[in-house]
């Protein structure tokens, strides 16, 4: 196979492996994986004209893959080719039009809904705008117990504020933060109290949407650092979603490269960054900065 091989090809070639091994529950290590993804489709109706047919955009299609336990799965493309659908779609925030997510060997089309309401607090999520991801009006302390009131983590209210300055603790934050508001903070402190939230509920798998994009590089590379610790002391598992494929070989396991809706391919880091499989890989590839005079110039992608 080479570098220029049609995209749709080896998304059908990647999805039917992925779909497979998904049928298996098993991944490629021959562990049943903690997410099993098959088929996955989005479709959004479009403004319908009178006596016409309904028209439909496929933000998502056809998109099967796995993630095993404590690893991170990096889902890389493009503004707009469907990733941050695909991680709602997974943290069961917006409804799927076909296919199956399977979490933990069980579908969720199988969970009644204490079930699914309580699958929440092990699926957490970080998004990408520590500005916006924050409610201003509360205070952290208000912001880290909430979750925990919500899922009875917890039997006092003490207990649960001394498990917040805890958990301050564990992402580089001093306690004293507690009684302070977001508009107090940089956008790097700001994201280490949203990563706080998540962790607040004690999850098993969060979705990183985007969590570095919005910050400074100085700043990226210590929340990235901060994940990396994160993933290693607790042993947690990441989708980890981002159009920056320059920050992807630091923390990710395996990579999926998503093109309008589909995942065109999948591999390791080496593979993907050494020998890539698609003309659109590539592009994304090149596209990366680079400080090395022969490789500066971007590379558009179309």
């Amino acid at each position: 196979m080479n570098a220029t091989q049609n995209s749709g090809d080896v998304a059908n070639d990647v999805n039917n492996i992925a779909a497979d091994n998904a049928a298996n529950n098993l991944n490629a290590t021959g562990e049943a994986p903690l997410l099993a993804v098959r088929g996955l489709t989005k479709k959004f109706p479009l403004r319908k004209k009178l006596f016409a047919p309904p028209l439909w955009k496929t933000a998502v299609d056809d998109v099967s893959f796995d993630i095993a336990r404590g690893q991170t799965l990096a889902l890389v493309g493009e503004s707009g080719s469907g990733k941050s659908t695909v991680g709602l779609m997974l943290l069961d925030l917006l409804a799927i039009t076909s296919g199956e997510i399977l979490y933990d060997g069980r579908s969720f089309a199988s969970r009644s809904r204490a079930e699914r309401f309580a699958l929440r607090r092990q699926m957490q999520v970080v998004f990408q705008d520590p500005y916006a991801s924050l409610n201003a009006r509360m205070t952290v302390r208000e912001t880290l117990t909430e979750g925990m009131a919500v899922h009875r983590i917890g039997k006092t209210a003490a207990e649960r504020e001394g498990r917040a300055a805890q958990l301050l603790g564990q992402v580089g934050m001093p306690a004293g933060a507690l009684d302070r508001y977001p508009h107090e903070f940089s956008g790097g402190q700001r994201q280490r109290i949203a990563i706080a939230r998540a962790l607040s509920v004690g999850p098993s798998f969060m979705v990183l949407d985007e969590p570095t994009s919005a910050l400074d590089v100085s700043v990226q590379s210590q929340i990235l650092n901060l994940l990396r610790r994160l993933q290693r002391e607790q042993g947690l598992t990441y989708l980890f979603i981002t159009h920056n494929l320059g920050v992807v070989e630091y923390l990710a396991d395996e990579v999926a490269v998503m093109e309008a809706g589909r995942i065109v391919e999948r591999g390791t880091v080496d593979e993907i960054f050494d020998r890539p499989q698609t003309d659109y890989t590539s592009k994304l590839l090149r596209s990366i900065p680079s400080l090395d005079p022969e490789h500066r110039k971007l590379a558009p992608v179309a």
